[in-house]
């Protein structure tokens, strides 16, 4: 991306339960109640040499920074279950390693290097799962969970003057094959398996759009999400395939609303050792990325259309080391209203291919080699920017 920095990115994990009041919680304790923790430290030495458009942000820079993901540490809770029904809690805390953190401090919303990521409950039946709090997003969530930078950098956030610093974390592919997914206030049901199939239902905190949010007489509606999956195991492998969507309508600057729409749909086939991975999505309103920067155009009278893939191919060896090779783009339509150089209202197309090699030397310890390079083209200029990334680094987890 040109002359700006995105980040607050990405991570799994699970914080499960709460129980009755005044309960007593205890480690395998005989009342029923379960108490655990998880989390990973990651770090990476990170080397870029980038060649941009106009050549006035030419330059190489090492850092040393955490990847995609930032450090999580996690508390979980669960109860024993009681007529029927099963309550479970997560609460985590993702500080970032790097120095400077920040996401976006020109739109005044300047951060340190700690984040709330996950805070929420869950209550299982027979209904399926009902959840209440904050977690990552439906739409989307399969896109960044099963890509090989997950556990990498991908894409990072080089091109501002003399400027190399990622932010709370890097990109991975957000942007450069898939939207993000985020973090999201929300209720949310998943439904139990019936056959492999599973449908999940959200309605969760709007974004606050970064061209809209600062406007006289912004609003925005709650953001509905939907998704249906299917997963099956078979001997030798397995499948899953899923369709997820999204829809959230805005309004800024006395104009009339303006609805965000988007789907995705994407698969995974794990045969052998051998692992691939494609999805699609198309949007309108979502901008690069789904984080809403060139999301409207016209001076914002019109939504944005966008869309994008990755595809992804890797090899497990021994089941402990894995070798990936992937490619992505992300494009947005042509904005007549933009000039030539603009930030994101002359954006055509993002794209990446990242080769990696992801190596298990213990179940808590993970080294990581990974290379991307990063391309970036323009509907009114002829020239590209282009980033080769270099990562080497790991995971330490608990």
């Amino acid at each position: 991306m040109k002359k700006t920095t995105l980040a607050t990115l990405v991570g799994a994990a699970a914080f499960a339960a709460a129980g009755a009041a005044n309960a007593t919680i205890v480690v395998g304790g005989e009342n029923g109640y379960e108490f655990s923790v998880d989390g990973n430290i990651n770090q990476f030495f990170i080397a870029s040499d980038q060649d941009s458009a106009n050549g006035a942000y030419d330059q190489n820079n090492q850092g040393v920074a955490n990847g995609l993901l930032p450090t999580f540490f996690g508390f979980n809770v669960k109860a024993p279950e009681i007529n029927g029904l099963t309550v479970a809690a997560r609460v985590s805390i993702s500080p970032s390693t790097n120095n400077g953190s920040y996401f976006n401090s020109d739109n005044g919303n300047a951060s340190g290097n700690m984040e709330q990521r996950e805070a929420f409950a869950t209550v299982d039946g027979a209904f399926g799962q009902i959840m209440l709090g904050k977690g990552l997003g439906l739409y989307a969530a399969n896109n960044i969970l099963l890509d090989q930078t997950l556990y990498g950098v991908g894409a990072t956030s080089v091109i501002a003057a003399n400027d190399q610093n990622t932010g709370t974390t890097s990109l991975g592919r957000i942007g450069w094959g898939y939207e993000y997914a985020n973090w999201r206030s929300q209720i949310r049901w998943t439904s139990v398996d019936m056959a492999g199939f599973k449908v999940a239902l959200a309605v969760a905190d709007g974004d606050d759009f970064l061209e809209a949010r600062d406007a006289a007489g912004y609003e925005k509606d709650a953001r509905y999400e939907a998704s249906l999956s299917y997963g099956t195991a078979f001997d030798g492998g397995s499948a899953k395939l899923w369709l997820d969507g999204m829809t959230q309508k805005v309004s800024y600057a006395n104009l009339d609303s303006i609805k965000a729409n988007a789907y995705t749909v994407g698969g995974q086939l794990v045969l052998g050792g051998f692992e691939a991975v494609a999805a699609y999505y198309d949007g309108k309103g979502q901008g690069i990325g789904g984080l809403g920067l060139g999301a409207f155009k016209n001076g914002g009278s019109d939504a944005r259309d966008g869309d994008g893939y990755y595809a992804q191919l890797g090899y497990r060896f021994g089941g402990q080391t894995f070798v990936a090779g992937s490619y992505g783009e992300s494009t947005l339509e042509r904005d007549d209203s933009a000039a030539a150089g603009s930030n994101f209202g002359d954006l055509d197309t993002n794209s990446m291919y990242t080769i990696g090699v992801y190596h298990d030397v213990t179940a808590n310890l993970k080294l990581v080699a990974e290379y991307s390079r990063m391309e970036t083209e323009y509907h009114l200029q002829s020239d590209e920017d282009e980033v080769d990334v270099l990562a080497i680094g790991g995971f330490i987890s608990w």
